[in-house]
């Protein structure tokens, strides 16, 4: 069956149109390039032309004085030096004809270019000055504002008095200032992440084919603010010690609790920290398991200590909940308020919790107010402008941080900033507990997070996406082999076979024990001690590599790569392509044409910027902006995935706010001390799956019941830095995890010859195209730092700004490029690197926009050089601005995230 595209595309946007930036260009730029550069094509034709005769005219010289004169005019001649016309004047009636005519044309050329570049460097200086004040104009721009708000304060601080200053008189704070300036407004025009106030989301929506698809138009922003869940974990964190709240939380059995050999056995997660656990069966930890296997309500801490009271002789209602949280404190008890952080309501929720609650406790009561104020300042946050949404944040900051400190207090804790030897950590026992608690005071700009959103959909033909999204989709079945989940199943399934009978049946939790401490823990203990284990290339990436080398003998720019390919590699059509499955990308779209096609025809290119799962993976956590029906779509072509199979979420302790999300399936396996969001009659208990070996699969298949379980990871946050536990269980399913990264590597092992010893200063990497129209990697090019041109003390910035200008020229590098000062992903020999190199900032894997044709991003990349990696690593802009122009209209710089079902 064909591929179906999802008809509803989340849409990212860059916050500020690109065109913001025009007006920084120095628009005769390329004018001045040429003529500098026609300029010194003629100094050196004359200076050649002239070197020549005077050194015929030297070795004919008899008088000792005049030959030294002539050397050193040769010496001056050879520099580029300038001539003044007495030195000639003192050789007159020597030179002959030709060359007198050459070093007139000589002295008239330097001339030229002196005059030339004074006039362009006082230009270029007045030029900076004005774009400094664009600049400050810039600054006050409302939606950047609001977004320093929540991102960068301390920034913002500084505006008001670096707008204020005059440009000239600029010093070393002001372009710093410039500086971190500049790094947001690029973000916000040229990038469509991350998620933020910087940027917008919007909706796609497929037509049919030739529907009528309204022109683009600028679109109405809105924006939606949502409470930190940090502050659900926190309070959490507090009412687990509070004397008189904690009674009133829910209390549950650990999912993992189980007898066995007269102990009870369970799985602790602690802040997503495992420990496997175990208590004596007996006395009243015993009647603790039984009453709360058997209970099917949700039951409060006091309901529980209240029958325990009955129940055990002797045993004051003090005593037997101060026991109570010892086994809460030991992992076999977990405490709750009837939700978690990453409901989608959970701020909703945790309000009518503590409101349904029958007391007078005045703690309760400021937990209510706390949060009917916080709600209070999320509407007046909304429609406020910046002044006012600061006062705001003042005012949240300080009422958080009262009720708080109130509660701490009580409950006998320290205070940020406060009691700091009174800090709760993990005891020097080694005692594994999960009731610690460290002390955090919530800046204002902690408490909220903002999406900024448009409701109003754009529309796409679905014919131009179809071709598009087939071509891609036959490109990943292609590269089943580097499935990224695929080693780690075999190693599962090599385990269960070694350690069980084939037809065994074992429970998922007693599997992953047994895995853990057997294959995964000894592998990190090897890690830690010797360095990541280097995997060896399998036949297949060794049959691509082969004949990656036979096509890019002569290192083309471009590399396209057809269907047939791919042909006669075994494994890969051995594999097969599954029956059933959902995939999804970041895209960016334009229309074009074919270099070498004959026909005047566009075509629908996309430039993939990553590969994700399909099923509303990171769609989810934006679903809430929008109308509901998009959420029930992603449901109803869930549900027809795998028919006849149990498909169950998965979840842990993690409350990363980006894994917030409605439910997009029917069944959730919360996993210990984990973050439910689905109901409690859709929770599937995870000591109840098993887990066997299927001869006709020959993978691990897991049960519940009687039902195949396919468990999913659909949280926008990286499965790698979840809970080993649910890292396991995201391997039970048949999706299959695809980076295009490590077929690019395959592509620039054949350019870059890591192994030589000599490496080139620039290595120019090939843009990588599938059946021409879809782009797997822009072309890139890495550039050892040191060989970038930097700066001299007695150089001026316009002289940098031409000297740069030729050497990216020289070395093809376009004028708009993006630059990354620490990629990740990119393939660079370990020793290379220069270890006392500095490791730079946090973000600098991520990419900046630089134009050459704008002095101040020049003055930018100047100070982004001084703090890189020993390579930068450029890639081209593409698509371009110029691809986004529609009839005179410039759309900002956009991002789709496609995705699609087979079935």
């Amino acid at each position: 069956m064909s591929i179906e595209i999802f008809p509803h595309s989340l849409v990212r946007y860059a916050g500020m149109g690109y065109q913001v930036f025009d007006s920084f260009k120095l628009e005769e730029s390329k004018g001045i390039l040429q003529k500098d550069h026609r300029m010194k094509d003629a100094r050196t034709r004359l200076k050649t032309l002239i070197c020549d005769a005077l050194f015929d005219l030297i070795t004919i010289q008899s008088d000792d004085m005049i030959r030294q004169q002539l050397i050193n005019l040769k010496r001056q001649v050879f520099n580029d030096k300038k001539i003044y016309p007495q030195k000639l004047e003192e050789l007159g009636g020597i030179f002959p004809a030709d060359l007198e005519r050459d070093l007139q044309n000589y002295m008239q050329v330097m001339q030229n270019m002196e005059t030339f570049h004074q006039t362009n460097t006082l230009n270029y200086q007045k030029l900076m000055i004005q774009h400094s004040r664009k600049l400050q104009s810039l600054a006050m721009d409302a939606n950047l504002q609001n977004g320093l708000l929540l991102s960068s304060p301390v920034l913002l601080e500084q505006l008001s008095a670096y707008a204020s200053k005059e440009p000239s008189s600029f010093r070393q704070k002001e372009f710093r200032i410039e500086f971190s300036l500049l790094r947001y407004l690029t973000r916000m025009c040229f990038k469509t992440s991350p998620f933020s106030t910087f940027t917008y989301t919007g909706i796609m929506q497929l037509s049919g084919k030739g529907a009528k698809v309204p022109l683009a138009a600028a679109k109405e922003v809105k924006n939606s603010l949502k409470l930190n869940n940090a502050l659900f974990e926190y309070l959490k964190s507090i009412l687990i010690h509070h004397p008189r709240i904690n009674e009133l939380l829910t209390v549950r059995i650990n999912k993992t609790a189980v007898i066995r050999d007269q102990k009870i056995h369970f799985l602790v997660n602690f802040n997503n920290i495992e420990s496997f656990q175990q208590l004596s069966a007996s006395g009243l930890q015993l009647l603790v398991f039984q009453y709360l296997k058997t209970s099917t309500d949700s039951i409060s801490v006091k309901e529980l200590t209240a029958n325990l009271s009955d129940a055990v002789e002797e045993a004051s209602y003090n005593s037997i909940k101060a026991y109570l949280f010892k086994l809460v404190a030991a992992g076999l008890l977990e405490l709750g308020m009837e939700t978690s952080g990453i409901d989608p309501d959970w701020d909703h929720k945790l309000l009518k919790f503590f409101m349904q609650m029958e007391t007078s406790e005045p703690a309760v009561l400021q937990i209510i107010y706390l949060f009917k104020q916080l709600q209070q300042y999320q509407l007046a946050y909304a429609a406020g402008d910046t002044a006012k949404r600061k006062v705001i944040l003042g005012n949240a900051e300080k009422v958080v941080e009262d009720v708080f400190e109130k509660l701490q207090h009580e409950a006998g804790l320290p205070i940020s900033g406060k009691d700091k030897d009174k800090v709760k950590t993990f005891p020097a026992t080694g005692i594994f507990e999960t009731t610690n608690f460290m002390p955090h005071h919530f800046s204002g700009r902690q408490l909220f997070y903002e999406d900024c959103y448009t409701p109003e959909k754009e529309v796409l033909e679905d014919g131009l996406l179809q071709d598009f999204t087939a071509k891609t989709d036959q490109l990943l079945n292609h590269l089943l082999p580097l499935d990224l989940l695929k080693k780690e199943r075999e190693k599962m399934v090599s385990f269960f076979l070694t350690q069980y009978a084939a037809g065994a049946e074992v429970k998922v939790i007693d599997f992953y024990q047994a895995y853990y401490f057997h294959v995964k823990k000894p592998e990190k203990e090897k890690a830690a001690k010797e360095g990541p284990l280097v995997q060896d290339s399998g036949d297949w990436e060794k049959k691509v590599s082969a004949k990656l080398t036979t096509m890019t003998q002569h290192k083309p720019n471009m590399l396209n790569l057809r269907n047939e390919f791919f042909a006669g590699l075994s494994e890969s059509e051995s594999l097969g392509t599954p029956e059933h499955y959902s995939r999804g990308l970041f895209v960016q779209f334009y229309k074009g044409k074919l270099t070498r096609e004959q026909e005047n025809k566009e075509h629908v290119f996309g430039v993939i910027n990553t590969v994700l799962p399909g099923m509303g993976k990171v769609s989810g956590r934006f679903l809430s902006l929008f109308a509901p029906d998009i959420t029930s779509d992603f449901i109803r072509y869930n549900t027809q995935l795998h028919p006849g199979m149990l498909k169950v979420e998965l979840n842990d302790a993690s409350s990363f706010n980006a894994n917030i999300h409605p439910s997009l399936l029917t069944r959730e396996l919360a996993l210990p001390g984990g973050n439910k969001s689905y109901p409690e009659k859709q929770q599937i208990p995870v000591d109840e799956l098993a887990v066997g070996y299927d001869s006709k699969t020959g993978s691990l298949k897991l049960t519940y019941q009687d039902d195949q379980v396919f468990t999913y990871d659909l949280c926008l946050e990286s499965f790698y830095n979840r809970s080993n536990l649910y890292q396991l269980m995201a391997h039970f399913n048949q999706e299959t995890k695809l980076s295009l990264q490590p077929f690019i590597n395959l592509v620039d092992a054949c350019y870059l010859n890591i192994e030589e010893e000599q490496e080139h200063e620039i290595e120019s990497l090939p843009r990588i195209t599938y059946e021409n129209t879809v782009i797997l990697r822009r072309r890139t090019w890495r550039v050892k730092t040191a060989a970038v041109p930097v700066q001299q003390a007695s150089e001026t910035a316009y002289d940098y700004f031409i000297r740069i200008n030729v050497w990216r020229s020289q070395h093809g590098i376009p004028v708009n490029i993006f630059l990354f000062l620490r990629k990740r992903s990119f393939v660079i020999k370990p020793a290379a690197q220069t270890k006392d190199k500095k490791d730079g900032l946090s973000d600098d894997y991520k990419p900046q926009f630089i134009s050459f044709e704008q002095p101040l991003l020049v003055e930018m990349f100047k100070r982004l050089l001084a703090r890189a990696g020993d390579y930068l690593i450029i890639e081209e802009m593409l698509p371009a601005t110029d691809h986004t122009e529609k009839s005179g209209h410039y759309e900002p710089v956009k991002e789709y995230l496609l995705q699609w079902y087979k079935y």
